[in-house]
Order: structure tokens, then C-alpha cells, then sequence
């Protein structure tokens, strides 16, 4: 399914044991046209850093 990428930008990402950041940018396949990774925005988790996560690592998308 194609979805626009603005609707994406700036989710919160989170874990089991709370938010671990937002979603900063993505890097893409344009061969496939597929997401091969966030860029997260680790915010108070990791404080000033950027760290790179495979779309796979993640359980869902919670649109609410």
C-alpha cells in the first residue's frame, strides 16, 4: 500500500517501557520505492543523538 511520507514524519516511536523518540527522516530504496530506514530522533532516550532502525523492527502503527 503507498501512503505519503508527510503522514509519517514526526510519529513517536516507542517501546515496551515507554516513548524513545520521534521519527526525523527516512532513508529509501528508489529502485523499490521502499523505506529501508527511520532516522529516530531518540529525544530523552538517548539525549542529542539520531540512531537508524529497520522498519521491520517495528510492531505497528498507532494512528490514534
Amino acid at each position: 500500500m503507498l501512503r505519503s511520507i508527510e503522514q509519517l514524519y514526526e510519529n513517536k516511536l516507542g517501546a515496551s517501557d515507554g516513548d524513545i523518540g520521534h521519527v526525523k527522516d527516512f532513508y529509501f530504496d528508489d529502485q523499490n520505492w521502499a523505506i529501508r530506514y527511520l532516522v529516530a530522533d531518540t529525544g530523552t532516550w538517548l539525549p542529542g543523538r539520531q540512531v537508524l532502525l529497520s522498519p521491520y523492527s517495528l510492531g505497528r502503527l498507532d494512528q490514534a
